[in-house]
């Protein structure tokens, strides 16, 4: 639960603006700029950061997470191919931008009791009493997400404003400390307005409800998650080296499995099989014999979204590099060592990844007053990515929404890639500078998402490029094999944002290649 102060207080829109200011030493502010807000700061909240005009926006981002996960190198960060910061970016390190670490717990929440610095504050407006709280799904996994019993109404998206709770603890009471007194500091929320607000909040794992899976899986979602897995891969390493552990212990400690058979599980058990024939069969060569990985997927095949002749060249290397594709599979239980198959059959590992899908967002599924879609709880947007207002009807003029979290409402649902969130992110940069100047969405040209294509890195200086979808725009191509490799290599090392890691990147992959990966655990 949220703590409540007696006194209800909330920021206005001047001081909103000078309270912002607090958040970053990278700050510059105009009287006569725009305030935008943006939530998330994954592949669409962070483009659009870096891309937006700052001469006609004075911007805050707001996300628990100071960095942007750069998705495509995280599995090659879990094994020691790449280090953790070759696949993340600063949100600081954005010129000219604010940033508050922090949760979004709602837009213009209507609560008796807000607490914000006093002398910030005024009073807040009586306020309707809000409606029932929504039920939290089990379906989805947030690890690092803070769930709070907060409710939105319809109205609210008219008073501007984004409720924000910290991510970091609050600073103790020295004071108290220094009196003997412990102190039990308070995590207090405030609110930050908008005049044009971008939410970009993305999903959560997919759980599907299976009973352990939250709590025994590791996913591969974030930076966080590929440390976790980094540290239990070498943690169970060094346990089947122990004297004492027989050989079936080892068998079970050292079977991989990788639950989801699209490209994310599919790179995973690319990278763990070059790590291990590479680097952990020459340090650990009393393991050389008991290593297995495993690929779990409801569907007959994997890569699903690739065209069938690459998805044949995949699991053909695949079955020269014995990792097992076990399709069809449907999982009903995980423990803490095990999973269970429909039919009760029991397969015990040693370290379980999934990656199967997402599940919306809890802040957009407790957001009031937007139209989302019945089935996947994605806000549905406009042709200028606007979300719709749900008692009009109509597209609203200061909100977007991008990426994962959103859908069009007229036409298909796109693939939720990185891919799709930089377009949009690029699409409503350009949108927000049109209507900084005086523009209307009306004379804005709509989004238009052009396939780029598809490519996966299989192991072994092996990928897939694939552009023989009818949708692609330009050359259609099928690629497989090293020259596959090579165009990977090249498009993300040139996609990294920062040139520290435009520098990084390729120097660790020579060290890699060169004297191997680390496998210091610490």
């Amino acid at each position: 639960m949220l703590l409540r102060h007696p006194n209800a207080l909330v920021i206005p829109k001047a001081a909103h603006r000078a309270h912002a200011r607090l958040f970053s030493s990278t700050s510059s502010v105009l009287a006569d700029k725009q305030k935008l807000v943006i939530l998330g700061s994954g592949w669409g909240g962070y483009n659009v950061a870096r891309q937006v005009d700052k001469r006609l926006y004075d911007v805050t981002v707001v996300s628990p997470n100071s960095y942007f996960s750069f998705t495509p190198f995280l599995a090659s960060t879990t094994v020691g191919t790449l280090e953790y910061r070759c696949a993340t970016e600063p949100v600081r390190g954005i010129k000219q931008v604010n940033y508050a670490q922090g949760w979004a717990n709602g837009i213009g929440e209507d609560f008796a009791f807000h607490s914000f610095p006093p002398y910030l504050a005024r009073s807040l407006p009586p306020s309707p009493p809000p409606p029932p709280p929504l039920p939290y799904s089990p379906s989805c996994f947030a690890p690092y997400a803070a769930l709070c019993s907060l409710t939105l109404c319809a109205t609210d998206f008219a008073r501007k404003t984004v409720e924000v709770e910290p991510a970091i603890p609050p600073p103790p009471d020295f004071a108290r400390d220094l009196a003997g007194k412990p102190s039990r500091p308070k995590q207090e929320v405030y609110d930050i307005g908008y005049d044009k607000l971008v939410i970009a909040v993305g999903c959560y794992s997919a759980s599907f409800g299976i009973p352990g899976v939250s709590k025994y899986a590791h996913f591969l979602k974030d930076i966080r998650d590929a440390r976790a897995i980094r540290n239990r891969l070498l943690e169970c390493l060094e346990q089947a080296s122990l004297p004492s552990v027989t050989e079936a212990q080892k068998r079970t400690l050292l079977h991989f499995a990788v639950v989801g058979g699209g490209p994310t599980g599919v790179e995973f058990a690319a990278e763990l099989h070059d790590f291990i024939h590479q680097d952990v069969r020459r340090l650990y060569p009393n393991l050389a014999d008991f290593f297995s990985i495993s690929l779990y997927d409801v569907a007959p095949h994997i890569l699903g979204s690739f065209d069938a002749s690459l998805r044949a060249y995949a699991e053909q290397k695949f079955a020269r590099d014995k990792v097992k594709i076990k399709g069809g599979s449907k999982i009903t239980a995980v423990g803490p060592d095990w999973l269970e198959l429909e039919g009760k059959e029991k397969v015990p590992y040693g370290m379980l990844v999934w990656s199967t899908g997402l599940s919306p967002n809890p802040f957009i599924q407790k957001l009031r007053g937007v139209s989302k879609d019945e089935k996947t709880q994605s806000l549905r947007v406009g042709p200028h990515l606007t979300p719709i207002d749900d008692e009009t009807g109509r597209p609203m003029s200061d909100v977007f929404a991008i990426g994962d979290n959103c859908m069009p409402r007229d036409g298909p649902r796109l693939p939720a890639t990185a891919q799709v969130a930089s377009q949009m992110a690029k699409y409503t940069s350009k949108t927000l500078g049109a209507l900084a100047r005086g523009g209307s969405l009306a004379a804005i040209e709509r989004f238009h998402w052009r396939n780029r294509g598809s490519m996966v890195f299989i192991g072994d200086q092996r990928a897939l490029v694939d552009r023989s979808n009818k949708s692609i725009s330009g050359f259609r191509s099928r690629l497989a094999g090293i020259s596959a490799w090579i165009i990977w290599r090249s498009y993300y090392m040139t996609l990294a944002m920062g040139w520290r890691n435009k520098i990084l990147v390729p120097m660790y992959w020579t060290l890699a290649f060169v004297f191997g990966r680390d496998v210091t655990r610490f």
